[in-house]
Formats: C-alpha cells, sequence, structure tokens
C-alpha cells in the first residue's frame, strides 16, 4: 500500500508534518518505527538521508522501513554490525558517526590521561569502509582525541596489535568480520588491545543510545592540527616480526592454496607465509580487495561454510596442493582444507574445532619437547568449543579455562587477567578464531596460519596428512563429533522468533532428545532475567545448554548470535574409539545428527510465521 502522491524534494520541504501525518494515519510502521522515522525526516543534521528515505516511501517498502527503524542499533560480542542502508537499525554514516562519538564520550569519561593518549583506526574493504573510518577521525579530532589512521585497509588483528605498540587509549576497526557482504560495521578496542567485556560493553552500548549531537573537525584540518596522523608499514614490519616470533618449527615443505576471498588477508596472512619461506599460491579470482565480493556465494563471505571455500579447495586439488587456507574479509579467522591421503589429490574441509585441535595439540607438543610447558601455563577456549581442546591440555599437564562465553573479548580478559602474561599458551573459539602469543589480543587469521603450515609441514615430513594427524589424535583421546546449525531470522519479525525461540527454550525445556534423556539443564543467563518479561536477546549469559552424560561431554547448547540474525545450535558428542576409529566416527556421527534434528524440530513450535 502506497500513501497518496509520490515524495520528493519540494514535498520535503513543504510539508514533512504532513507526509508522517499519513504515514501514521496508514498505521503501515509501529509507533517505534515512525518516532525513529520522523527524527531522521524533520532534523537537519540528518537532512542528507531524507533522498533515500523518501525512495523507501515511494516504493511503498515498509516492511524494510519497519526493520531500518524499528530500534537503533545494539552493541554485539563483536561491536555494532549490520546492513548497509538507511536507517537507525542499519550502517550508515550516522550510526558509525554515533559509535565514534560514543566512543570519544567513553575515553573523556576516563579522564584527561586517557584522552591525551590517542585512537588507532583501521578498515577493511567493505562498501564505505574508507569512508567512515575518516568520518570517525574526524570525531575523534573534534573532540580532541589524536587519531593514527592506516593509510589502507588492514586485517582486524593487526589494529588490535597497534593499539598495544603505540600506546593508545583504544582502536576502531571499521569492518563486519565474517558477516555477508551486505553488512559493515564498527569494531573498538581498549587499551590493552582486547575488547571490553561487562559491565564497561553495557556502559558503550549505553553512551551510543545517548548520542544526540556529533562533532566533526574536517579530515584536513585534523591532518594539519596534527590530531590526525597516518600509519602504514613501520606497524606492519614490527607485526609481522612478531608473529614469526611464534614459530615452533623450522619446516617449509607444505605447498598452500591460499584466498583472501577480496578481504584484508593479503595484508596480513600472505606476507607472513611467504615471509616465513612457504610456497603460497593465490586464488587469482579472489586477490583483489574488493568491497562487492563478486565471488561470494549469495551473500555468503565467511569460510565456516565449505562452499564459500569452493574455489580454494578446486585450486588445490588441481595444484595437488598440501593446504587450502581462505581468511575472512577483515582476517583475523581461517578457514581449512586438507589433502586426506599423501598420494591423493583431493582435499578435505575442516571444520573450527577440527583446526583447534590440530594446532591445541601440535603447539602443546612442540614446547613440551622444548621443555617450556609447566603447570602454570594456560590454554583458553569457549565452551561452546569442543571439550577435545580442553582434554588435550589437561593431558599435557596445563591449566585450562574452557567454560567462556561465545566472543574473543572474554578470552583477552582472562589473558588481561594473568600476573604473567607469558603462560598464556594458546586459544580457540570453534568459529575458527586462533590466538597464541600476547602482542595481540583477538583471533588472528596470520598466526593460525603460520602455525597451521608448519604443522602440515611436520606431517608432510613424516609421509603423514593434517587429516591423519587427527584421527590418530582421536584414538588417543576418542571421537568427538561437533556440530553447529545456524537457524537464520531476517528482519523484526526474525528478532521477534529468536526472543520466542529463547524464552520457549527456559519456559518448556524439552526432556529428551533422540530419546536420550536429559540429566541436567545449564542456563548461563542470571535468573533474574529469563522470565518473558526481563529477557533481552542476546544479553551477557544468553547461553542455554542441554546436557546428556554424567561427563557433561554429550550436550546440545542453544544461543542467539550477538552479531547476525540468527540461532545457533551447538551439538557434541563423545566416544572412546575401541577397534576401529571408522566405525566409532559412523556411530557417533549418527547420533549428533538425530540430536540436531530433534532440537531443531523442537524449536520450530515457538516460532511464528505471521
Amino acid at each position: 500500500m502506497k500513501i497518496s502522491s509520490p515524495y520528493n524534494i519540494e514535498s520535503m520541504r513543504e510539508g514533512l508534518s504532513t507526509i508522517l501525518a499519513q504515514i501514521k494515519d496508514k498505521k503501515v510502521l509501529s509507533p517505534e518505527a515512525l518516532v525513529n522515522l520522523t527524527i531522521w525526516l524533520t532534523r537537519e543534521d540528518m537532512a542528507e538521508f531524507r533522498v533515500e528515505i523518501f525512495d523507501l516511501l515511494n516504493q511503498g517498502n515498509y516492511e524494510h522501513l519497519e526493520d531500518a527503524f524499528y530500534t537503533r542499533i545494539k552493541v554485539g560480542t563483536g561491536g555494532i554490525r549490520g546492513i548497509i542502508g538507511v536507517g537507525s537499525n542499519r550502517i550508515n554514516r550516522r550510526t558509525i558517526a554515533e559509535a565514534a562519538q560514543a566512543l570519544a564520550d567513553f575515553i573523556a569519561d576516563f579522564g584527561g590521561i586517557a584522552k591525551q593518549h590517542s585512537v588507532v583506526i583501521g578498515y577493511e574493504a567493505r562498501t564505505n569502509a574508507k569512508e567512515f573510518a575518516e568520518m570517525c577521525a574526524e570525531v575523534f579530532a573534534a573532540n580532541d582525541i589524536k587519531s593514527y589512521i592506516f593509510d589502507g585497509l588492514r586485517a582486524t588483528p593487526e589494529i588490535s596489535f597497534a593499539v598495544r605498540f603505540l600506546g593508545a587509549t583504544a582502536g576502531v576497526q571499521i569492518t563486519a568480520s565474517h558477516n555477508p557482504r551486505t553488512d559493515n560495521g564498527f569494531k573498538f578496542y581498549w587499551s590493552d588491545g582486547g575488547q571490553v567485556v561487562p559491565p564497561l560493553d553495557l556502559k558503550f552500548m549505553e553512551l551510543v543510545q545517548k548520542v544526540d549531537r556529533i562533532q566533526y573537525l574536517k579530515f584536513s584540518d585534523g591532518l594539519r592540527k596534527n590530531l590526525i596522523t597516518f600509519i602504514g608499514k613501520e606497524i606492519d614490519e614490527v607485526y609481522y616480526q612478531a608473529i614469526h616470533g611464534l614459530s615452533l618449527s623450522q619446516s617449509r615443505s607444505a605447498t598452500i592454496v591460499f584466498s583472501p576471498i577480496h578481504g584484508a588477508g593479503i595484508m596480513n596472512v600472505l606476507p607472513v607465509l611467504r615471509n616465513a619461506g612457504y610456497m603460497v599460491e593465490v586464488v587469482p579470482e579472489q586477490a583483489v580487495p574488493d568491497a562487492q565480493f563478486p565471488t561470494a556465494k549469495g551473500d555468503l563471505i565467511n569460510p565456516e561454510y565449505e562452499e564459500v571455500m569452493e574455489l580454494p579447495i578446486k585450486l588445490a586439488e588441481k595444484l595437488e596442493y598440501d593446504l587450502a587456507i581462505n581468511s575472512d574479509p577483515d582476517a583475523d579467522r581461517i578457514g581449512v582444507a586438507a589433502k586426506k591421503k599423501m598420494n591423493e589429490s583431493t582435499v578435505q574441509f575442516l571444520t573450527g574445532n577440527e583446526i583447534g585441535i590440530a594446532l591445541a595439540h601440535f603447539i602443546l607438543s612442540a614446547r613440551q619437547a622444548k621443555g617450556e610447558l609447566t603447570s602454570h601455563h594456560l590454554l583458553v577456549e569457549t565452551y561452546v568449543t569442543t571439550s577435545l581442546i580442553g582434554d588435550i591440555a589437561r593431558r599435557f599437564g596445563i591449566t585450562v579455562k574452557d567454560d567462556l562465553l561465545v566472543g574473543f573479548k572474554f578470552i583477552g580478559e582472562v589473558i588481561e587477567k594473568l600476573s604473567d602474561k607469558k603462560d598464556f599458551v594458546f586459544a580457540a573459539e570453534e568459529s575458527l578464531g586462533y590466538l597464541a602469543g600476547t602482542f595481540v589480543r583477538d583471533k588472528d587469521a596470520a598466526i593460525a596460519a603460520l602455525l597451521l603450515a608448519e604443522l602440515v609441514s611436520e606431517c608432510k615430513d613424516k609421509g603423514q596428512t593434517l587429516v591423519g594427524y587427527l584421527d590418530d589424535i582421536y584414538r588417543v583421546y576418542g571421537y568427538y563429533k561437533n556440530r553447529l546449525h545456524m537457524a537464520e531470522f531476517p528482519g523484526k519479525k526474525g528478532f521477534q522468533n529468536i526472543r520466542r525461540i529463547m524464552i520457549g527454550f527456559r519456559q518448556k525445556p524439552p526432556t529428551d532428545l533422540a530419546g536420550i534423556p536429559i540429566l541436567k539443564v545449564l542456563d548461563r543467563l542470571p535468573e533474574a532475567q529469563r522470565s518473558a518479561e526481563t529477557y533481552k536477546v542476546g544479553a551477557t549469559g544468553d547461553q542455554l545448554t542441554f546436557i546428556f552424560s554424567a561427563d557433561e561431554k554429550t550436550r546440545v547448547t542453544v544461543r542467539p548470535s550477538g552479531t547476525e540474525p540468527k540461532v545457533k545450535f551447538y551439538i557434541q558428542d563423545r566416544s572412546d574409539v575401541v577397534g576401529d576409529l571408522e566405525e566409532t566416527r559412523l556411530h557417533t556421527d549418527a547420533r549428533v545428527n538425530l540430536l540436531t534434528f530433534d532440537i531443531i524440530e523442537y524449536s520450530r513450535q515457538f516460532v511464528r510465521e505471521d
């Protein structure tokens, strides 16, 4: 349904109140959306968005407008992310500037010393990323905060590194990480190079919501006043050297296909591997940074999905290379496929858990062989990551922290609290995030790629593949099957369904799945926040686990994503390997399939299609 007469520039000037009254009378938008739309149409400091809003009104695209304006964009586990477009619930010049102003206010609240320091700013290949980064520098400059801005796209972990290296108060990366190519975002780090955790993350969220007026100083004026300074290769070289300092092997026999999928991996993964001496073939169709991500599978650019790695896998098999590595757009995660057998060209896609298992075992084995491990050393993983990583670490006699909520910020917090930071050995999360060393406080694709290449080289020198290496681990520790299922619920209706699902599971939990009784329910959300009246989607601890075994190794966890409109189901099962590994694998995989099917089917009762 359209509202009478098309809107144009003249109608904007002549009667915004009449237009808004028509929209209200037709009841095509919720009261919340209408309030935000009114602000965006009537305020002069948002006038740049009026033409785009009027185009949507002319199209009668009220569902789009509802989703774009019914709320203000929220802070999730990775900062602010969302679809690029006009609206309070979209990523655009206004919402990015609000985040920058909120960070300036956040810094000011910590007093003069924090403000006297600086903010490091970077960006990846996303749409409008450079423009947004420069705009952030303008906001900081207007608030009398100095910015160091990179002279071109950079990987997200290098921003974390630069914050620490330069002694900055904070860092900002314009990125949507592994989100679809339609998205962009604002991610920020604090002075330790890590993301802020509760209660500071809630404080930042509140400040974003409170922003009304934004201060700007022209970029050229910021440069002239030395409030904005470009940085580049001088930081890159120190960052690369720090990564090479983590090397655990001299072998360089692995052959590697690499894809940055049009993103920032050319600025960290590729130079690190090549400088280390590896033979690396880059997927030519995906080598050049491109905000359109032209080779993407639909909107997907997340190497957690096997289809996203189609081109590097095909090239690796064609060249008969040992390893295919695919960084995500901002190059803090890596997807991996590895040769199945030494005498065959076929490569096998690996999950984030499998990569983490292999890296943990390799790192601990190498450091133990050098006499570098003690009981004080620490391995960290999130609770939804495979328990096998913790099992391995305990067998090596080191300390394990394996119950963290999702979000690498919680891993960074654990590292920061260590009395001796050198005790930290390795961290993993199932969504392709890995970290060694303490000079970065976020997951890092370049660090993971180097260590993985060294592991594959060591295996190759012994006539073994990475897949075979994993099988040997299973024979010793037991076979784990971990599966992630992601159910997508886009838009406002989707958000409401996510809410219904999480409330539904809490009010009416299953008693069994796949014929297996549930022994225990673990709810990480504080009890006062679990009722329908108090519940907020994605609040810290919004994670529910159904446990089926006494050792708590067979379990299903449900949580809403903090950065995408999805509900995530994490299914884990474990079996001792007695006799043939393949028989154990088939039996365990089948049980995980049943658990996955049943939890998804159970969740459907809470979803409304209207």
